[in-house]
């Protein structure tokens, strides 16, 4: 069965339990429908199914047949062939048969094999470097992809209660102008405060499911597959050191080994061009017999001569490819070095934003609480608690909004040094 046809094959069956559970049928009738997932099995199924991924790797057994066919011991096939044909004897004034059998093989000289061995070994842990390229790169996007979610859901939250809110107050609005305590002024602001928070949580929601979408996506899951990200996103301070981060990166990066392993297939192609330029000997063997005669044994050997074809067009094109490796490999340097510098300024940044709410937080937390309550012993009245609570839920989504952008600093900074800095 195709991982389409289980993905179905699931999701019917999560469809029929979220119908009995609706119908008070199984246990816990509390159960949630959707499947919860951590962020280390989210990364792990994304490595594991995601269809970019799955086709980049298909260049490693390119690759790996590239090895296998430089490490033949001879360059080709054997060749067999045969000739016959009548010859008329004058001096007996008769019809004689002959007939030869011809075998020829190519065979390489100056160290070819081994010199096409080391090209191919290059060339196979380049493109394995690229691969571990990707999959750090998949990685990022399933994390950055993963706290999105999980920070778009609570926002989303945030934006249902205070359209809850401004319902309310609305519905309240109402009831008093039809007793004449509010004027159509009030009646007016109070519609379009609800309408705008409306339009909000509807904004919200649409970016939501934009970003689970994204998220199944990168798990090559079907776009109905019940899914829910499960975690939490809180500040976690870290204390960074630059110069390591770049140190490090410049010591580890996966896409800098496949260009380093680049310059060196390519300093190693131009060698193998250089031997290739005395064309590889055939060595032939023969057998015939000519009919009322003895049998013919024999061989020989076929140098051709390197008089037009010396492999110029070859060097030179290899020679290119050589000096655009090692420009390659220069700038690669430079950019790592940008990058990290760059990711850790950003997330230097976000951290102090987030760190700016570190003592408001607690506060905005205690703050709903009490406005509920001064609002339910009704020392405030009802205007002013939906007011207040707005201003407050705002502060909270500010800073989810804010949170997130700090885990998007820290999987940026992730992917630039290649090293977990959070689990």
């Amino acid at each position: 069965m195709s991982k389409k046809s289980e993905y179905r094959v699931l999701n019917s069956v999560s469809y029929i339990l979220c119908f009995l559970l609706a119908l008070g049928i199984g246990n816990p009738p509390q159960a949630d429908c959707a499947e919860r997932i951590g962020l280390k099995e989210t990364v792990r199924k994304a490595l594991e199914n995601n269809l970019e991924l799955q086709a980049f790797r298909k260049r490693l057994e390119e690759a790996k047949g590239d090895l296998t066919k430089a490490s033949l011991l001879l360059p080709s096939n054997p060749t067999v062939g045969t000739r016959m044909g009548e010859r008329h004897n004058t001096r007996t004034d008769s019809t004689n048969t002959d007939y030869t059998i011809t075998l020829s093989q190519e065979f390489r000289i100056a160290g070819q094999r081994g010199k096409g061995i080391s090209v191919a070994e290059k060339n196979l842990e380049k493109v394995t470097a690229e691969v571990e390229t990707l999959e750090w790169d998949i990685t990022a996007r399933v994390k950055k992809n993963f706290y999105e979610v999980l920070a778009l859901k609570r926002v989303l939250e945030a934006r249902q209660t205070i359209q809850e809110l401004y319902e309310r107050l609305r519905e309240a609005m109402q009831l008093k102008f039809k007793e004449g305590a509010a004027t159509i002024l009030e009646l007016n602001t109070a519609n379009i405060q609800y309408n705008r928070a409306r339009r909000e949580y509807q904004v919200a929601s649409g970016r939501y499911a934009s970003s689970l979408l994204g998220l199944k996506l990168l798990l090559a899951l079907p776009e109905d597959y019940p899914l829910e990200p499960a975690g939490e996103l809180e500040h976690v301070a870290m204390r960074l050191d630059p110069p390591g981060l770049i140190k490090g990166a410049l010591q580890t990066r996966p896409d800098l080994k496949a260009v380093e392993r680049e310059v060196e297939r390519a300093d190693l192609e131009v060698d193998l061009l250089k031997s290739q330029r005395v064309p590889n000997p055939q060595v032939d063997g023969f057998f015939g017999r000519e009919e009322g005669s003895q049998r013919l044994l024999g061989g020989g050997i076929t140098i051709p001569l390197p008089l037009i074809d010396r492999k110029q067009g070859e060097l030179q094109k290899a020679g290119a490819s050589k000096e655009a490796a090692r420009l390659n490999l220069e700038n690669k340097h430079l950019q790592i070095r940008k990058e990290v510098q760059s990711a850790y300024e950003v997330f230097l940044a976000s951290q102090k934003g987030l760190e700016a709410y570190e003592g408001i937080v607690p506060e905005m937390a205690e703050s709903l609480k009490l406005n509920e309550l001064t609002y339910t012993e009704g020392k405030v009245g009802f205007v002013e608690f939906v007011l207040l609570q707005n201003n407050l839920i705002e502060a909270e989504i500010s800073y989810l909004e804010t949170l997130l952008d700090y885990y998007r600093a820290i999987v940026d900074l992730e992917k630039a040094t290649i090293r977990k800095l959070i689990e």
